[in-house]
């Protein structure tokens, strides 16, 4: 409505028409509506080319604004071939080290490395770096925010070793400028976490993640990934404080994410506590509840199957997984899960045969165990968290499934 009537009062006041539709653009991006953001990004853009030209400050700005949008929409090819134009455009009027310049080849990085053109990204990213540590020293955040894209595209390029001792640098750096709360450092903190896992420094690496979440306490995906590395590596009362604290912080909430994570955090190893329990299958409803319509639905289903299944309400459970096995499509990690959890839901209820038949063919379709649990590593990556549930099911499973087995 707002951008319309911009439209439609400002007619024939084009010069102020922009500069309101690029204010409201940046409110709309502030607010995460990439795609409200764009066209009002592209008419301010049309305006400043018309009447300025390419190479005006004004134009390019808005073209890097545009830009920025079209990554976050997921319009990564429109992005990079906007920002190739801007960096040919700075580079020629500017300079080369000029900070409108340097910024310029850092976002053209980030769009080749989004793109999978690591080679690329990789040389920009190193320029850049070394361009800000010349013109603005080691611990400023361009620097900082610089160092750690290069330590990403690093990781992405299989230079774990690189991108560890990178991140090192950067919360270092970080823990200097920044309190320990700041989202830059909480963020180094977690980034530092994933290289120690990919190293298989798990001493190193779980301390340093439960700090991240404890600094920031909204971003339950993190916590959720703490709770099955503490289960994994058999920290019990860790994963304990840390599953009654998601359950906890989780009430009320309004959001799908949240409530899911919280509810599936707490359904990773059984529950005796009544009380949590209930919580539990509480969040895992409103999950679902709150994931209607939306993509997540498939993992908000699947936290009401495990609650379910936890609680003891095995037919309850059996519907809620075998929905989940239904729309779950090609999420072979939502598949897995489920089709582990539906064995034992079966088991449970006093239907071996068919609990055998389904485990067999879940064990088939799973991917192979670590070889060395201490480091359960895939393709020299570290586990996401729903594949550690995943061989987590699998390890609840297979011994009251072989017992089953074992029977007459």
């Amino acid at each position: 409505m707002a951008a319309k009537k911009l439209e439609t009062d400002l007619a024939r006041q084009p010069a102020r028409r922009a500069k309101l539709q690029s204010t409201l653009g940046t409110t709309y991006f502030a607010l995460g509506l990439y795609r409200e953001a764009i066209p009002l990004q592209e008419k301010v853009r049309d305006y400043y080319l018309a009447v300025y030209g390419l190479e005006d400050p004004n134009t390019l700005d808005t073209m890097s604004q545009l830009a920025t949008s079209y990554a976050d929409a997921g319009r990564q090819n429109e992005a990079l071939k906007l920002r190739e134009k801007v960096l040919d455009i700075r580079s020629k009027k500017l300079g080369p080290e000029a900070p409108d310049t340097v910024d310029a080849m850092h976002n053209l990085a980030i769009s080749y490395a989004d793109a999978g053109r690591l080679d690329e990204a990789l040389k920009l990213q190193e320029e850049v770096l070394a361009r800000r540590r010349k013109l603005l020293g080691l611990e400023h955040p361009d620097t900082l925010a610089a160092m750690d894209s290069l330590a990403s595209s690093y990781d992405a390029a299989g230079r774990q070793d690189d991108a560890l001792g990178m991140r090192v640098e950067v919360l270092s750096r970080y823990l200097k400028v920044r309190d320990l709360e700041h989202p830059d450092t909480v963020a180094a903190m977690h980034n530092l976490a994933i290289s120690y896992a990919e190293a298989g420094r798990h001493q190193e690496a779980i301390p340093l993640l439960q700090t991240a979440c404890e600094m920031n306490p909204k971003d339950t995906d993190s916590s959720l990934t703490l709770a099955t590395w503490q289960t994994w590596f058999g920290l019990d009362s860790d994963y304990e404080a840390t599953r009654r604290r998601l359950v906890q912080q989780a009430q009320g909430t309004d959001q799908a994410e949240t409530a899911e994570c919280a509810a599936k955090a707490a359904c990773l190893r059984p529950l005796t506590n009544t009380v949590l329990l209930i919580k539990a299958l509480n969040l895992a409803q409103r999950a679902v509840e709150l994931g209607k319509g939306s993509s997540s639905l498939p993992w908000c289903q699947l936290s009401l199957g495990l609650a379910e299944y936890r609680n003891g309400q095995y037919p309850a459970a059996e519907r809620s997984i075998s929905d989940v096995e239904r729309i779950a499509g090609d999420h072979d990690d939502i598949q897995g899960i489920a089709h582990l959890f539906h064995a034992m839901t079966l088991f449970r209820e006093d239907r071996a045969a068919d609990a055998r038949r389904l485990f067999r063919q879940a064990e088939a379709q799973m991917p192979p165990l670590p070889k060395d649990e201490s480091k359960p590593i895939v393709d020299g990556r570290t586990f996401s968290h729903d594949l550690l549930i995943w061989w987590l099911a699998y390890k609840e499973a297979e011994p009251v499934l072989n017992e089953t087995a074992a029977k007459p």
